[in-house]
């Protein structure tokens, strides 16, 4: 055996020796060596080129989809557009665009007739725009998150923004003409009286599910508002003068007034409509439970709803009208400003408002500008801050004491400090840019000596602990205010050393803002730091109407004046606009003289937009309009 084994060895050895490596073999494995690396190369060639053709492919089949879409969008909206005649013996207000068809008439009976055979586009709109591609997402942030985003019945900003995606109207206002255009009606005739009103729906018009929009659904959306069961008290401030809204046939709905109203094709023009087979009821406290439906016909539909987290709406593959750009709108909930902030600069969300410190420091950093579209304007249309006083609390019974309170605190100062001069002050509850506004009413000064006198007048008087006190009660109280708002903190904040400096003791309250409204419809709080949304020229009947006070109205104060209530009374009858305007001044001077707010200011609107949005220039009475943005097919980053 053991020889066997070393035969075998000396075996290889022998073999090992007569297979010596020489250099035709070396000169061989280098042509082997070259011709393997010929053959990669060239299958890495063929696999890179067979790449690029595939990402070439799609990118062709994209932009085909693009185009295809952009010419059913330019077929939808230019296909049977034509010349209308206007009707016979008819004078001509406003002469009808031959191009369009398109008719905005007055008839010799004087009846108003406005009609558009297609939708119309925003003045804005992106369709035709340099690089315009559908696609990528919207990602904002709402700030508080909704109670409820159910039809009429939420109260905040929040839940009537995620609605203005899904629910639409018979109307919309052109922000450029202001004019009132059809959009779910194709035409409509108001009487030379302004007493009747009638719509005819356009053919073709559903809802995200499928059905078609009749005129049983406006009536029933009417209904529901109007329903007192229903909590949609402040909206059924503006159709209380409704007689009667019926179904002539499956198109055509008619409104018929009891009075003359000076928005009256407004209000029943803009009345969101919503589908009776969805939200058909019989208990409106079923109705007014269902915090999470919203069904409608817009051009986005709700997917899903993330409590604590966010609201994401989708393309609605049933819409009528304009194909919307976005695939879908995101709302994320960022009450605290900072937070909201540094998203933004993350690329979590696509645009902020910022608080007026954050915008002057971040606009002033090198190239900040540049990288992010920045927008600062003030409009007629924005709203006011205010401290309101709840008028049934005893303190707050006495106008001097109102006045007092206003003295006490330096609005001009306010703006000048934490407002950084990105606001104007107000002397009422109308914009200064707005003609409901009477410039010859001037602030109340800030004046702490005659603050003092007048709140002596009044019955105040010091205690031994420094504390006003009158009857034995002492002048202390709660200010309600929204949680998380650091601006809102730093005024109270200061209106609150302001106060004590007088011998006023005022604690504060943060509520989460749902909270806080809840607090308001129960009237269970002493005073309260919020703010109103604005318009350019709005009705004050739901605010300061007496009327308003009951069923969870918006007079959450209290203020209850028989001569702001006649002049109220008067001004919504007067359809003449100048004369209509010497009444609104009236009243702002009663109001103001009242003190029923501690009226603040109207700030500048403040808007940080990522750069790869186009078309967000701002309009001059409404501000940005994200229906009108779009994405670069270059730019978009969700796909």
């Amino acid at each position: 055996m053991a020889c066997a084994m070393r035969w075998t060895r000396d075996r290889v050895k022998i073999r090992f020796m007569n297979n010596r490596f020489t250099i035709k073999d070396f000169f061989f494995t280098l042509l082997l060596l070259a011709v393997i690396s010929v053959v990669a190369l060239a299958m890495g060639q063929f696999n890179y080129q067979g790449r690029k053709l595939l990402s070439l492919q799609r990118q062709i089949k994209r932009m085909n989809e693009l185009q295809l879409q952009q010419m059913q969008l330019l077929n939808k909206f230019t296909t049977g557009f034509r010349a209308v005649k206007p009707a016979a013996n008819s004078t001509s207000a406003a002469s009808a665009t031959q191009t369009s068809g398109d008719i905005r008439e007055t008839l010799p009976d004087g009846t108003r007739y406005v009609y558009y055979p297609q939708p119309p586009l925003s003045p804005h709109n992106p369709y035709s725009r340099p690089g315009y591609a559908p696609g990528d997402w919207l990602v904002l942030n709402l700030g508080a998150e909704p109670r409820k985003i159910q039809p009429f019945v939420p109260q905040d900003a929040g839940a009537m923004t995620v609605q203005s995606w899904v629910l639409e109207s018979l109307l919309i206002r052109n922000p450029d003409t202001l004019q009132w255009e059809p959009w779910l009606a194709q035409s409509y005739r108001q009487s030379a009286n302004g007493l009747t009103i009638t719509f005819k729906l356009r053919r073709g018009i559903r809802f995200s599910n499928g059905a078609p929009i009749t005129a049983r659904d406006v009536v029933f959306s009417y209904d529901t508002i109007m329903n007192p069961g229903v909590d949609a008290a402040p909206l059924r401030t503006y159709l209380n003068d409704v007689k009667s809204c019926r179904a002539l046939n499956s198109r055509t709905v008619q409104f018929i007034f009891k009075r003359p109203y000076f928005k009256a094709l407004e209000e029943v023009g803009g009345i969101q409509i919503i589908p009776r087979h969805v939200y058909k009821f019989t208990n409106p406290r079923r109705f007014n439970e269902e915090g999470g439906k919203l069904v409608g016909s817009g051009p986005y539909m709700l997917d899903r709803w993330v409590r604590g987290q966010e609201i994401v709406l989708v393309r609605n593959p049933n819409y009528w009208g304009p194909h919307p750009t976005f695939d879908r709108i995101v709302y994320r909930f960022i009450a605290n400003p900072q937070a909201a902030l540094q998203s933004f600069l993350a690329g979590q969300i696509d645009e902020d408002g910022p608080q007026p410190s954050q915008w002057v420091r971040y606009t002033k950093k090198p190239g900040f500008t540049k990288k992010y579209i920045c927008y600062k304007f003030l409009l007629p249309s924005s709203g006011y801050d205010y401290i309101g006083w709840n008028l049934r609390k005893p303190m707050f019974k006495d106008r001097r004491t109102r006045t007092a309170l206003t003295m006490l605190l330096n609005r001009n100062a306010i703006i000048k400090t934490f407002l950084h001069g990105l606001a104007v002050q107000v002397t009422g509850p109308f914009n200064p840019l707005s003609p409901q506004n009477d410039p010859r009413i001037k602030p109340i000064p800030y004046d702490r000596a005659k603050a003092r006198a007048l709140l002596r007048q009044a019955g105040w008087r010091k205690n031994a602990q420094g504390v006003l006190e009158r009857n034995g009660r002492p002048f202390q109280f709660k200010l309600d205010l929204p949680a998380k708002n650091q601006l809102i903190e730093n005024i109270a904040s200061y209106a609150q050393r302001q106060f004590a400096r007088a011998g006023i003791r005022m604690t504060l309250e943060p509520y989460e803002f749902s909270v806080l409204v809840h607090r308001l419809n129960q009237r269970k709080f002493d005073a309260v730091f919020l703010g109103w949304t604005g318009s350019l020229e709005g009705d004050p009947y739901q605010i300061w109407d007496s009327k308003s006070i009951a069923d969870k109205g918006s007079n959450a104060i209290g203020f209850d004046d028989p001569a702001a209530d006649r002049l109220i009374a008067a001004g919504r009858r007067e359809l003449n606009t100048a004369k209509r305007m010497k009444i609104w001044h009236k009243l702002q001077k009663i109001i103001y003289r009242q003190q029923p707010y501690t009226f603040l200011f109207t700030a500048y609107t403040l808007d940080f937009i990522n750069h790869r949005f186009h078309n967000t220039r701002p309009y001059k009475f409404f501000g940005v309009n994200e229906g009108d943005w779009y994405v670069p097919l270059d730019m978009q980053k969700y796909h």
